[in-house]
């Protein structure tokens, strides 16, 4: 995964992507979140799509999840952002399969480099892989984030550091709980 410095930051904030971003909240705003009834799906998607996103046929976004840039966005089959997700991403966030990101929860994978004394941007992508699920208002923040396949991120716990696979997170900030089991 990688990172990007203050240097990229800016390039990031060049004209173009002032005009893309300027776009998106207007047609985020009068299009895409006014389309309420779940049934849309599709007009949703094809909206993220037009602005970059790489969305599944079979991923859902509901219609109160807000994406900072859409261009950074990728979601697998049967992955879903439930009603007021938030996605600060600066940086490339993935989303594997068969992931649920339930309400309220907020991702963000940039940082701020406190050890210099301007105190610049550091953006950085996400990883969640495979069968996770990041529980109601939990916050996933932090540089070059991975949550591991199976993993669970329990209900408003606060992860700033990677997630090993099937595992079980909680707390501020979250903590190993215990491992996660399929029973049939």
């Amino acid at each position: 995964m990688g990172e990007l410095r203050l240097e990229s930051f800016e390039n990031w904030l060049s004209w173009r992507n002032r005009v893309g971003r300027a776009l998106w909240i207007v047609v985020n705003f009068l299009i895409v979140r006014p389309a309420f009834v779940r049934q849309l799906w599709f007009w949703r998607r094809f909206w993220f799509q037009l602005f970059g996103a790489k969305l599944d046929s079979k991923s859902l976004i509901y219609p109160n999840a807000w994406i900072w840039a859409p261009w950074h966005l990728e979601m697998g089959a049967y992955s879903c952002l439930a009603d007021e997700v938030k996605i600060y991403n600066t940086g490339k966030v993935s989303i594997g399969k068969q992931v649920t990101i339930s309400q309220g929860a907020y991702l963000c994978p940039g940082s701020h480099d406190i050890s210099s004394p301007t105190f610049p941007m550091i953006c950085s992508d996400m990883k969640i892989e495979d069968q996770v699920w990041i529980a109601t208002e939990a916050f996933v923040g932090g540089r070059n984030i991975r949550i591991g396949e199976g993993a669970v991120v329990s209900a408003r716990a606060v992860v700033f550091e990677s997630v090993e696979p099937w595992t079980i997170v909680g707390g501020n900030p979250a903590k190993f709980i215990k491992k996660r089991e399929i029973k049939d």
